[in-house]
């Protein structure tokens, strides 16, 4: 096969993975957890509530009466593409835009700096590996656009770099996550630059780029810069996250569990080459001739597991939640998102160390077979694949447009004129379709909501304390949880039952509600002060709705 083949199978086989978000169109099964029960919400919350440019302690009355603070930045390209294009759309752009990124930027990674002419066909294939990742889309390029970021860096260091470099260095920022990734990532860039500084060889240009990064990344999340080291107007809800940590058993699975098959938000989906790349990596601590950056590299993944399972060692948790709330807030486990980067570096250096190291016959069957393995692995667990083993729930379906216009229909007020609760739905349905909500899923917004809110909910926590502690000791999902429910809320209708609550309506009314919406009957509504006004059906929608009026 010539260059131009490789290429073409490869970007022919990426057509293939995103062409499902435009042939099935809002048929597609696309990610439930954490992507349409919450990120994309938060974008049209924001969007329709015209406070884009708001100061930060302003409220968004439409969203948990939450602080301006808590949602995305105005220097944030998904939310533009969420503004200019319907919120299905701007999110089949951004997954096209991320894995092209990814592609570009890990085979331009590749190709200059591991891989000669000659096995040119590996950075192709394994930058195609590296693009279908079921990178976790609200993220944009804080894990897709690792290898491209990398490879700019490199060259401002190496001292090759054009002004497309610096232009891709100032963008980037807008398009990935600071608290994600990114910042984690400059860390590990800062170690470069100091080694640079040890040895000698640091450059002016690549000092200039790591502090202009930087600051780019504190201009963009100047927000979340001002809440956090100039105390924000309110005491966040994060205060009272706490963790009694597990066992060593426990944080030695946990590090295992990263290391053999990564994490939820940042998957790498590399077993099938873990063995390949653990034997050469073994071949090599034994070799005069030592692939250094392999060894490290392999070596730095170690660590991230262990510092990812024993962050919630009893005994280093004891120490976090005694240090102060603010420590005990940040989420100081997330190396992890640079996990999936390292493996497809680690896997193509251990292509290259092997292929000059041995001359088998068949070396080349051997790495052309995992790579078709993890292609076949990727696919399968591709979101569409995934969503439609797991729920088997649309995003057509998931949000039911037609049934919540009904719904909208039959109150007959402005849905800004009254606020709105579920049970057995995830709030961001009512979010979507324009309702504002009492409850809802926000990483940042007022200790005393979270309270106040409690008090609703306050008799069902106590009949189940796997919920009380989700709620009491994390909070950021304000949901009226149900004993009877727990926390799946995504049954198909055909599948509910009728229910028994324990509600405090009177604290309610008192936030300003007036309708609940259930995919459940409630058998003692009327003891709850619940009136069932009509149930609403819909052959396009996951759920039969309930509407329920205080």
């Amino acid at each position: 096969m010539t260059k131009y083949n490789y290429k073409l199978v490869s970007l022919s086989i990426l057509l293939i993975y995103v062409s499902v978000f435009f042939i099935f169109g809002d048929n597609s099964y696309i990610l439930i957890h954490d992507n349409m029960d919450s990120s994309l919400s938060w974008y049209k919350a924001l969007i329709q509530s015209g406070m884009i440019f708001s100061q930060s302690n302003e409220i968004i009355s439409s969203f948990m009466s939450a602080h301006r603070v808590g949602f995305a930045s105005e220097l944030d390209v998904i939310l533009w593409l969420n503004y200019f294009f319907e919120q299905y759309t701007a999110y089949a752009i951004n997954q096209v835009l991320i894995r092209l990124v990814a592609f570009l930027g890990m085979f331009s990674l590749l190709n200059r700096y591991i891989f000669n002419e000659e096995n040119i066909r590996y950075s192709y294939f394994i930058a195609l590996l590296y693009s279908i990742l079921p990178f976790w889309s609200p993220g944009g390029l804080s894990v897709a656009g690792l290898p491209m970021i990398t490879y700019i860096l490199l060259n401002i260091r190496g001292g090759i770099n054009t002004k497309r470099d610096w232009m891709g260095l100032i963008l980037f920022p807008l398009y990935s996550s600071f608290v994600l990734s990114m910042v984690f990532y400059i860390v590990f860039a800062g170690f470069v630059w100091i080694y640079d500084i040890y040895k000698r060889t640091v450059t002016t240009k690549f000092t200039i780029a790591l502090f202009l990064f930087g600051i780019i990344y504190l201009i963009i999340n100047y927000r979340l810069l001002e809440g956090f080291l100039f105390e924000a107007d309110f005491t966040p809800h994060r205060v009272e996250f706490f963790s009694d940590g597990t066992g060593l058993i426990g944080a030695l699975m946990k590090s295992a569990q990263l290391f053999i098959l990564g994490q939820y938000h940042a998957s790498s989906l590399h077993i099938i080459f873990l063995p390949f790349v653990g034997v050469v990596f073994l071949l090599n601590i034994f070799s005069k001739s030592r692939d250094r950056l392999l060894i490290g590299l392999f070596l730095l993944n170690i660590c991230i597991s262990l510092w990812y399972g024993f962050y919630g060692y009893e005994g280093i948790r004891s120490i976090i939640n005694a240090s102060g709330v603010k420590l005990a807030s940040l989420s100081l486990t997330r190396f992890y998102f640079l996990s999936p980067f390292i493996w497809y570096i680690l896997f193509a250096l251990s292509v290259k160390w092997f292929f000059a190291k041995y001359g088998l016959k068949y070396k080349f069957h051997i790495v052309n077979t995992l790579i078709g393995l993890t292609v076949l692995l990727l696919f399968f667990k591709s979101d569409f694949i995934n969503e439609y083993r797991k729920n088997g729930i649309t995003y057509k379906q998931f949000y039911s447009e037609r049934l919540f216009k009904e719904v909208a229909s039959f109150i007959g007020k402005k849905q800004s004129e009254y606020k709105v609760v579920s049970i057995g739905i995830h709030p961001s349905i009512s979010q979507h379709n324009g309702f504002h909500t009492l409850d809802g899923y926000l990483t940042l917004y007022p200790l005393e909501y979270k309270h106040k809110f409690r008090r609703i909910i306050k008799d069902e926590l106590s009949k189940n304390e796997k919920l009380r502690n989700y709620y009491d000791n994390w909070g950021s999902r304000v949901y009226v949880f149900i004993d009877e429910i727990g926390k799946n809320y995504l049954r198909n209708k055909n599948e509910v039952y009728p229910i028994t609550i324990s509600l405090n309506t009177r604290a309610l009314k008192e936030m300003g509600g007036e309708y609940v919406f259930s995919s459940y009957f409630i058998v003692n509504a009327k003891k709850n002060n619940m009136e069932l006004l009509k149930k609403f059906k819909s052959k396009d929608s996951a759920w039969d709705i309930y509407l329920y009026k205080l």
